[in-house]
């Protein structure tokens, strides 16, 4: 792995072809925007690590995906105070983009990802880990425009304590995008009587033959399910810790790239 670069506020980065390699960026209080574009036929692998100081700052990057290109981005944001956090993505024809964002702290984040080309691929896994008195509100669109488009969203959340997940997901199908399958997949689990979430799906399809669908699920842990964990010695702590890392992680498992898998899990872990 490459050392961490400079900062990139603002400016427009063009990624070429360097699979042995991740690209690492920030966006911090002194680079709050970024422009990446991967050329034609070009691949990359980018980790962007995303902070702030300031309360309500702004963050936002744009990606510009080429036609037949491919992209594998893990988004990470940490943070003691609150963030509006707003990431574009245009995907071009025969362009592939799949997106890890990781959510650990308090923020307002809003995705649009638009498969503006035929035979476009874009997948979005989200996981988010709400604690203490956090709250979380996550808008993601999964947006076809053209034919033979492809790419499924999955949003999985953990609530304890007084955290609050707000969990928005769509999949727009446009008039043009025949021959299209995409899903959308929201789960949110909370781990004490004071964490509250809410999941929205939404499925807006404006054409025929295409394969799509949504579904939303909120649970709660059960005392006898840590009673299991008491009675054969682990300790309450130690059972939540694993009810959070099995659920979250089970998330991590459906990412099919196991380069962006592995730098998910290790980014996660910390």
């Amino acid at each position: 792995m490459k050392t961490p670069e400079s900062s990139h506020g603002g400016r427009t980065v063009t990624l070429k072809n360097d699979p042995k390699n991740v690209r690492i960026f920030t966006l911090s209080d002194r680079a709050p925007s970024l422009l990446l574009r991967v050329r034609r036929g070009e691949k990359a692998l980018v980790t962007v690590e995303c902070s702030a100081r300031t309360k309500n700052a702004r963050r936002s990057m744009k990606v510009e995906l080429e036609s037949k290109s491919t992209l594998n981005l893990v988004f990470v944001w940490r943070g003691k105070t609150s963030a509006a956090i707003t990431q574009e993505f245009h995907v071009g024809a025969g362009a592939r983009l799949h997106l890890a964002n990781i959510s650990l702290g308090s923020c307002r984040h809003d995705v649009v990802s638009e498969v503006a080309g035929a035979r476009g691929e874009s997948r979005i896994d989200w996981i988010v880990h709400g604690s203490g008195t956090m709250e979380c509100r996550i808008t993601a669109r999964n947006i076809f425009q053209n034919k033979n488009g492809s790419g499924d969203l999955t949003m999985r959340g953990v609530a304890e304590g007084n955290a609050k997940i707000v969990c928005n997901g769509s999949v727009e199908i446009g008039p043009k995008a025949t021959g299209t399958k995409a899903h959308l997949i929201e789960k949110i689990l909370l781990l004490d009587p004071t964490a509250r979430a809410d999941a929205t799906p939404s499925l807006d399809v404006k054409t025929h033959d295409v394969e799509a669908g949504h579904s939303a699920s909120v649970s709660r842990i059960h005392p006898e399910d840590l009673f299991y964990f008491a009675s054969r010695g682990v300790s309450g702590k130690k059972a939540r810790k694993l009810f959070v890392e099995g659920f979250l992680g089970s998330g991590i498992e459906e990412i099919e790239d196991e380069g962006l898998k592995g730098m998910t899990q290790e980014l996660l872990s910390h």
